[in-house]
């Protein structure tokens, strides 16, 4: 039979629902008030608990915050009951852990909820329950339920932190940062990692201790990383901070997820054999708090890259490009140490008219693959208008800009480009190429373009380097 516990402090409406349960076949013990109900329900745990809302003494909802609590009641449906229509005892009943909420002066609701809860065969069988406090009596229950308060209090108050990260974090390497020292704080680890999908591949951050070197790094990629996530780009913080004992402890990793969407993976190696259970109930909140800011601070990101993205090509944009060139200008530069190249695609107007303008794309991403493959990995890539796409090239001479830029042309001259329709197009394409003398990026820019169109005027496919014979005023391309 279905057992249920009944707490009420009204022996007139504990025996009328009583009654009424009794009927539909459950098996009733009853208490008088929160105190006696806690005692008899960790003493041998029922199949459900029936309250009042407010009592004298411990209330309803603070009974069902310390079932919760207990693992051998942690389970147990829980229904709430009053007869109060206060919005706020709805409320507070609705985030207290109660299965339902509803009128003690309504029986027969209650008794429907209770066989939802609880369906006929679904009991559990009597036992008795194991209890962190063996002694448990009445004197001991304020103490318990302060206990309860300040797990709680500890619980909203790294919720906050957690959620403030959203805030205070500029990009996802900042929000890992302050991601991990606010774990520090309250978890000791050997190392930390945090995966986050990105458009080809995932990203891994690591934190440790100085001390591990490089032997943390397997397992921990391992721990975040699934065979199908495709390259790791890994980032690796390394500090004090970190406990110092080896990486030989357990390691946990659990899911990142918002509304169902996995956002990324956390995982932790504790600092000894195992993680205690506060500690692995704080990594479970830290996990499922940090969507919301990993969430928020991705939008940024991609908003960021969307905002200095070319939506075509995918390379930087004339915006991001003119940033970075401003950015590298106005640093303390050694003459001849900042180069561009300006690339023109040739004849793309003919191209344009003879297969279309979706071809004509097909040719500027294909153009835009080529200049990726080719460039340096410090340089960058960006279409700079139309048919023209601009490399940026940090640290290069004139003569190591013009052995990059040929490279660039060699390589688009030997590579057709494939279009839809399955015809394979030649293309070729002019670049002028100039360093930067200190007279400002107008005159850098400028000194390019002229470059370039000498480049048109001799014939085409060609590299020419701006130099004192680049004093015509460029026509429009062609």
């Amino acid at each position: 039979m279905r057992r249920v516990l009944l707490v009420d402090d009204s022996p007139a409406l504990q025996a009328a629902v009583a009654q009424k349960l009794e009927n539909a076949g459950w098996s009733v013990r009853v208490a008088a008030d929160a105190e006696e109900g806690l005692i008899s329900a960790l003493s041998a745990p029922p199949d459900a608990v029936v309250t009042d809302l407010w009592m004298p003494g411990l209330s309803g909802l603070q009974l069902c915050q310390l079932l919760r609590g207990e693992p051998a009641t942690a389970h147990i449906p829980v229904l709430l009951c009053t007869t109060s229509a206060d919005r706020r005892a709805r409320f507070w009943a609705q985030r207290s852990g109660a299965n339902a909420f509803l009128d003690r002066n309504d029986p027969d609701r209650l008794v429907a909820e209770l066989e939802k809860l609880v369906p006929p065969g679904s009991e559990a069988p009597p036992r008795v329950a194991r209890t962190s406090d063996p002694g448990l009596r009445r004197s001991t229950i304020p103490g318990r339920l302060s206990m309860l308060l300040d797990h709680a209090l500890f619980e909203a108050v790294v919720v906050g932190e957690l959620r403030s990260l959203a805030f205070d974090a500029a990009d996802i390497d900042g929000l890992f940062n302050a991601f991990s020292r606010l774990l520090t704080d309250i978890v000791a680890y050997s190392w930390l990692a945090l995966s986050v999908p990105r458009r080809h591949g995932v990203r891994v951050f690591i934190h440790q201790h100085p001390r591990h070197g490089g032997r943390a790094i397997p397992g921990a990629v391992q721990s975040v990383v699934s065979p199908a996530d495709g390259p790791v780009e890994l980032r690796v913080v390394s500090d004090a901070l970190a406990a110092d004992e080896l990486p030989d402890g357990a390691v946990t990793a659990l899911p990142v997820l918002l509304r169902g969407k996995l956002l990324g993976r956390v995982g932790l190696c504790a600092s000894r054999a195992s993680l205690g259970r506060d500690e692995a109930a704080v990594l479970t909140l830290a996990a499922r708090e940090l969507a919301l800011p990993l969430h928020a601070v991705g939008l940024l990101e991609e908003t960021r890259r969307l905002a200095s993205t070319d939506a075509l090509t995918a390379l930087a944009n004339r915006r991001a490009a003119s940033l970075r060139l401003d950015e590298l200008a106005r640093r303390d530069l050694k003459e001849g140490t900042l180069s561009i190249a300006l690339i023109d695609v040739d004849f793309f107007k003919s191209i344009n008219d003879t297969y279309g303008h979706a071809s004509g794309d097909r040719v500027l991403c294909h153009v835009s693959e080529v200049l990726r493959a080719v460039a340096r990995g410090n340089d960058l890539t960006a279409r700079w208008g139309g048919e023209e796409f601009l490399l940026v090239l940090d640290g290069a001479s004139t003569a190591t800009a013009r052995v990059v830029a040929e490279r660039v042309r060699g390589s688009i001259a030997r590579t057709p480009c494939l279009l839809d329709s399955g015809k394979s197009v030649p293309i070729t394409v002019s670049v002028g190429v100039a360093t930067f003398d200190g007279r400002g990026l107008d005159a850098f820019i400028d000194s390019a373009d002229r470059a370039l169109y000498r480049a048109k005027s001799l014939g085409r496919n060609r590299v020419e380097v701006a130099g004192a014979v680049d004093d015509v005023t460029p026509p429009e391309r062609t």
